[in-house]
């Protein structure tokens, strides 16, 4: 319409290795642009990121980046195991250590029981829960969550930070995106706030 936008605008965030932080802000805030540049599919207009020294969309290509999207999209056929297996594949898990890696994340996220579903059987919750499932099959240096606690039930709300300290490494960044500043302070070692494209503060 022949005006632009700046998304984000004197952004500047280091993330360290071992480091579990969040990211909060209301819809509009700049979050989804953020983690768009985090993963390589935008660049941006002025300024840089890097992981671990290299641009993003060479660091996924290379290394990979666990990814749950806020929006998760499956075809509504597959089964949870067949979803699984096909993802596996997709993300590059040698096929010798596909069962290996579906049944650690079926187990981790108490998926066992909808093995045999089809997603379009799952509800909102269990499907949450895949998604998560499918980000976590790799052991990535990088995991990347955008509202990983949407549609989880208060059970699973609070298990998810069993499942946040079951996933911290050595060398694994963890990135959270959600609108709920209380929960990511219990899930977080830090907390960015970011409003209308600006980081606010850091807690």
């Amino acid at each position: 319409f022949g005006r632009s936008t700046r998304a984000l605008e004197g952004f500047s965030l280091n993330i360290r290795e071992s480091e579990v932080i969040g990211l909060a802000g209301p819809n509009g805030a700049g979050k989804s642009t953020l983690i768009s540049l985090l993963l390589g599919y935008l660049e941006p207009t002025e300024g840089s990121i890097r992981i671990a020294g290299m641009k993003p969309r060479a660091f996924v290509e290379r290394h990979g980046i666990g990814y749950l999207s806020e929006l998760i999209a499956m075809p509504p056929r597959w089964t949870l195991d067949e979803a699984l297996q096909r993802y596996a594949i997709l993300a590059g898990v040698p096929a010798n250590q596909t069962r290996l890696r579906t049944a650690r994340v079926v187990e981790l996220l108490g998926l066992g029981e909808q093995l045999g579903k089809r997603v379009k059987q799952l509800s909102k919750g269990n499907l949450q829960r895949l998604g998560l499932a499918q980000s976590l099959l790799r052991e990535d240096r990088v995991i990347i969550l955008d509202e990983p606690t949407h549609g989880l039930d208060p059970v699973w709300t609070q298990r998810f930070r069993d499942v946040v300290d079951e996933l911290r490494r050595p060398h694994r960044a963890i990135f959270i995106a959600s609108h709920n500043l209380d929960e990511l302070q219990r899930l977080a070692d830090r907390v960015a706030i970011i409003d209308r494209g600006k980081l606010q503060r850091v807690v």
